[in-house]
């Protein structure tokens, strides 16, 4: 059976931006569907995320907040915690910073949407608990982002 047969329709992420133009609704469809996928891979699919698109200003002060790193950086991934989940469904907020993105996809030479979705797979994974400071564990999500980005026929970002 495929994929987009087994998801219900609930919307799975929610995308704002006080900053930036509104994505493309053809970008926006397939974050949502990428969303949806792995949560559903996950048995998650009851939960939604939080997507917020920032400037490289804001995506620094967070950075700086959590994470004690005063730098610009593509994705931050904030999970929430065991009761608030309960309580709003919610599995966690991603914040990306478009600036710092559309540099780094230029730089990389890919696809900004490419770019976009795969970071989203990531945040998404960081959400569930993956993480990649060991070898290990990085090879272990990697392969998980892969496997989502497949799913939309996107290259495999790590070879590129």
């Amino acid at each position: 059976m495929h994929m987009t047969n087994l998801i219900n329709k609930k919307l799975s992420l929610n995308i704002s931006s006080h900053e930036f133009k509104e994505l493309s609704s053809e970008l926006e469809s397939k974050l949502e569907l990428l969303a949806k996928h792995v949560l559903f891979d996950h048995n998650k699919n009851e939960l939604k995320v939080n997507l917020k698109l920032v400037s490289s200003k804001e995506m620094m002060r967070l950075n700086e907040e959590f994470r004690e790193k005063i730098s610009d950086t593509n994705v931050l991934s904030f999970p929430a915690d065991g009761e608030i989940q309960k309580i709003s469904g919610e599995l966690g907020d991603i914040a990306i910073s478009i600036p710092y993105v559309q540099t780094e996809s230029k730089n990389l030479n890919r696809d900004l949407d490419d770019h976009m979705m795969h970071l989203l797979a990531h945040g998404i994974l960081h959400l569930l608990g993956f993480d990649h400071q060991e070898d290990q564990d990085a090879n272990i999500m990697e392969a998980q982002e892969i496997k989502y980005l497949e799913f939309f026929k996107i290259a495999n970002p790590y070879l590129l």
